[in-house]
């Protein structure tokens, strides 16, 4: 959908246009499903979880006119039914709060809620994991030199490298549904 259409569309939407919210519903339910489901593990509560988040476009339509990124605005909506649930049914979910602060474009938002789901994910590593991911990719050791430090095989390394990329890699394909 080009910028444009969904400009159109989310126009007819805050007026109440039920033609423009059942195309933006069938544009977007799909992407909203799919990254509800990466996190909570389960088809029938992502389904209904991308339906509420839907009824409350819906309800609160009027509240698009002042937004300036729709996918900014949706993907926070996942992020925070993804956070809720999670505190209902006790299930981890790798997300945290985010800053609801102004951001000039949408790509200063993605890129900001990147930086702030990837630091997480990195907090959230078990600890030798930690050590080694940031002496690879921040410090730019070589896994001979991690290794060595660590007093274990460079195979041992790779493979935390490969569980901390891993992880990332979940999280930041989410986050490019909404790009």
């Amino acid at each position: 959908m080009t910028s444009k259409r969904e400009k159109i569309l989310l126009q007819g939407l805050a007026d109440g246009n039920e033609k423009a919210f059942r195309e933006v519903f069938e544009h977007y339910y799909p992407k909203v499903k799919c990254f509800l489901r990466q996190f909570i593990h389960n088809e029938e509560d992502a389904r209904d979880l991308a339906q509420n988040i839907f009824i409350k476009i819906w309800l609160q339509r009027v509240l698009l006119r002042e937004i300036k990124s729709f996918g900014a605005y949706l993907y926070t909506m996942c992020r925070n039914a993804a956070i809720d649930y999670g505190r209902v049914y006790k299930v981890k979910i790798p997300f945290t709060e985010g800053d609801e602060g102004e951001y000039e474009s949408e790509s200063e938002f993605f890129a900001k809620e990147t930086e702030i789901q990837v630091t997480n994910i990195i907090k959230g590593l078990p600890e030798k994991r930690k050590k080694i991911f940031i002496m690879s990719r921040l410090e730019g050791k070589p896994y001979e030199e991690i290794a060595q430090k660590m007093g274990i095989t460079r195979k041992t390394v790779e493979n935390h490298i490969h569980l901390a990329l891993k992880e990332l890699r979940k999280i930041i394909s989410v986050i490019v549904l909404f790009i």
